[in-house]
C-alpha cells in the first residue's frame, strides 16, 4: 500500500480518552483504506444533490488526521464537482477497482492538513459504526 495523506483529528473523542482506538475503513475490495485516529463522534447522510446519489455517510476529520492507502494494483478515481455550489474545489474519491465511494477532500486552496474532509463510514462494519448519532444535511 502506498500512502497519500497523513494525521490530527476534528471529529473525533480526545485522544487521551480510553475508548479511543484507530479503525480502519475499507471499500469493499479492501484496496483503498483509510486509516482514522479513531471512530467518529456523529455522523452525517449529507442531502446535497452529489451524496444523495452517493448514498454516503459521512465523519469529518481534519485531513491530517487520516492516512489514505491504495493498493499497488488500484488508485484513486476522483470526481471534481463544479457546478454552481462548487468550482472544482472539492473531489469525491472512488475505488478504481470496487467503485466505493471513500471520501472527499478539498482541491486547490483546501489541500492543507488543517483541512475538513469527509470519510464514508459505511466503509467501516454496521458494528463499528452501531449506536454513533446520525443527522441529515444539505452539506458538511
Amino acid at each position: 500500500m502506498t500512502s497519500a495523506e497523513s494525521k490530527a483529528p476534528q471529529n473525533t473523542p480526545p485522544l487521551d480518552s480510553p475508548s479511543v482506538e484507530p479503525v480502519v475503513a475499507k471499500c469493499h475490495c479492501g484496496r483503498v483504506q483509510i486509516t482514522l485516529p479513531s471512530k467518529p463522534t456523529k455522523l452525517n447522510e449529507c442531502q446535497c444533490t452529489v451524496c444523495y446519489k452517493y448514498g454516503a455517510l459521512w465523519g469529518y476529520f481534519t485531513r491530517g488526521a487520516l492516512t489514505v492507502t491504495t493498493a499497488p494494483d488500484a488508485r484513486l478515481i476522483s470526481y471534481q464537482r463544479c457546478d454552481e455550489y462548487c468550482q472544482g474545489d472539492l473531489s469525491f474519491n472512488s475505488c478504481s477497482h470496487c467503485g466505493c465511494m471513500t471520501h472527499w477532500w478539498g482541491e486547490k486552496e483546501w489541500t492543507g492538513p488543517e483541512h475538513k474532509m469527509g470519510v464514508n463510514c459505511r466503509m467501516l462494519t454496521q458494528e463499528e459504526i452501531a449506536g454513533i448519532p446520525r443527522s441529515l444535511s444539505k452539506g458538511p
